[in-house]
């Protein structure tokens, strides 16, 4: 098991890694020096902490569930990826969200006083 989970975190961390080349690429904003990840130690900690909640609070129970695997994204898949009937056919859907209160480094990106947007995309736009 411990070699298994060290392929996993490097397999992670290496995931993590194109992620971040891709998302710096394509124009978006993060911690990327101390970013958010669930491997990390204090976050397992965390974790475990509001596992062991939701055990007290009788809200765990031991059944039985798949794990869909998406060979293509080598990456799980959520069961609304996999509840649509034969046939159907996904819509996208393009947004765009006003920044209300843009940070410094966003506000010396653009011209004083221009409004900015962030664009989405999804294909469930539920």
């Amino acid at each position: 098991p411990i070699a298994l989970r060290k392929r996993a975190a490097a397999f992670a961390r290496e995931t993590v890694d194109k992620q971040r080349a891709s998302f710096r690429r394509y124009g978006v904003w993060g911690d990327w020096n101390d970013p958010y990840l669930t491997l990390h130690p204090k976050f397992e900690a965390a974790q475990i902490q509001v596992f062991a909640d939701m055990v007290a609070g009788g809200h765990i129970y031991r059944g039985r569930k798949p794990v869909h695997w998406s060979p293509s994204s080598r990456t799980a898949l959520a069961e609304a990826e996999l509840e649509y009937p034969e046939g159907h056919v996904s819509r996208s859907l393009y947004a765009a969200f006003k920044v209300s209160s843009p940070s410094k480094a966003l506000a010396a990106l653009v011209p004083a006083g221009a409004e900015v947007e962030v664009a989405i995309w999804t294909t469930t736009p539920w």
